[in-house]
């Protein structure tokens, strides 16, 4: 290692003094005598200088090998350096001796800064991440990822099973603010025209909502407990319970509590796509069905640069072993926009966009 290298010549504690200055000495001895002789050598001729050329290089020669000789000699005297981490120093010193008559400049570079290392991954094995711990970590940045959304806007897509029964896939506009808790939402498909409104601690604590055409007519604006038979009507959670920000926590909690490494499977893939949203997924699934696990197994789309959550899925557990397991739940967020600036206006049923009035 450059390092090494350069202890080697700077420290004292990395050679034998002795020995470096007699290397000095015989090396100077040659290169004199080597000049001697080109000195006493007549010059007679083209061939003449060539020879004396030559004759010149080997003395050198024969002085940089015995320079290096007694380097090696007054090394191994030293007792405890003539080991082999001692061999590879005395190498790097006979070396460095040798290159003195070198006309090139020496690159200093390495003087201010340590050479490329390999990456920690080639010298040393590196402890993989458990995938429980793994799940859990990316579940928990979520949700600080979440602390810092005011509202969103998207097209919620969301499609349940109840009493067994497969609900059409609901596509709505969705509005939601984070505080107060705010839901605001406009169907296109079925039902295209409704709307619902949730604001936490107004209206008291109910939902506005209104159907449309002839029920529209009929009904106008209800009023609609949310836990009611009525707001439950094709809808497996509470508007309560909507939004990302409810997602996140109900699975980091449920995760919490049921992921283990022994009944456990989870499987990560970070090449995943929702729409043209680059994801990664995490499918969890339990081996041994638990009274109080909720799904037999989950999918959750994590997005990529959002850091946040645009699909889920829930699977109910297999009627018998070997058989697929049927989805219970699945909910998507497309065209996920965060930070927009929402108001009041956007959750009033007076919003003159609405159409909350019976005409």
């Amino acid at each position: 290692m450059p390092t090494d290298r350069c202890r080697s010549r700077d420290e004292p504690g990395s050679g034998s003094a002795i020995s470096r200055t007699r290397a000095g000495v015989m090396l100077l001895a040659g290169t004199l005598s080597a000049a001697s002789v080109l000195a006493d050598t007549p010059s007679t001729g083209p061939e003449d200088k060539r020879a004396s050329s030559e004759k010149v290089a080997a003395d050198s020669s024969k002085a940089t090998v015995r320079a290096g000789s007694s380097t090696a000699k007054g090394t191994a005297r030293g007792g405890p350096t003539s080991s082999p981490v001692a061999a590879a120093q005395r190498l790097a010193l006979t070396t460095g001796l040798t290159s003195t008559h070198s006309t090139l400049k020496p690159d200093l570079s390495t003087l201010s800064k340590p050479a490329a290392s390999k990456p920690a991954a080639a010298s040393a094995s590196i402890v993989e991440e458990p995938p429980t711990a793994r799940a859990l970590r990316l579940i928990t940045a979520c949700q600080s990822r979440f602390e810092n959304v005011i509202d969103y806007t998207c097209t919620f897509y969301k499609r349940e099973r109840i009493n067994g029964r497969l609900t059409p896939l609901y596509v709505m506009a969705m509005k939601a603010r984070t505080k107060p808790k705010s839901i605001y939402f406009k169907f296109v498909d079925p039902y295209k025209g409704r709307e619902a409104i949730f604001v936490e601690g107004q209206n008291g604590g109910k939902i506005l909502a209104h159907d449309v055409g002839f029920t529209k007519f009929l009904a106008g604006t209800l009023e609609l407990e949310p836990s009611s038979s009525r707001a439950m009507e094709d809808n497996r959670h509470p508007i309560t319970d909507a939004g990302i920000g409810a997602l996140i926590d109900t699975v980091a909690r449920r995760w919490a509590a049921e992921l283990s490494s022994d009944e456990s499977v989870i499987v990560f893939d970070s090449d995943m796509t929702i729409g043209p949203r680059h994801c990664q997924l995490i499918e969890s699934i339990h081996t041994r069905r638990q009274p109080d696990f909720l799904f037999y197994k989950v999918r959750l789309f994590i997005d990529s640069e959002l850091n946040l959550p645009i699909r889920f899925e829930g699977y109910d557990w297999p009627r018998e072993p070997g058989a697929p397991a049927d989805l219970a739940e699945e909910y998507s967020y497309i065209d996920l926009k965060l930070n927009v600036g929402l108001g009041n206006i956007d959750f009033d049923a007076c919003n003159p966009q609405y159409s909350f009035s019976r005409f």
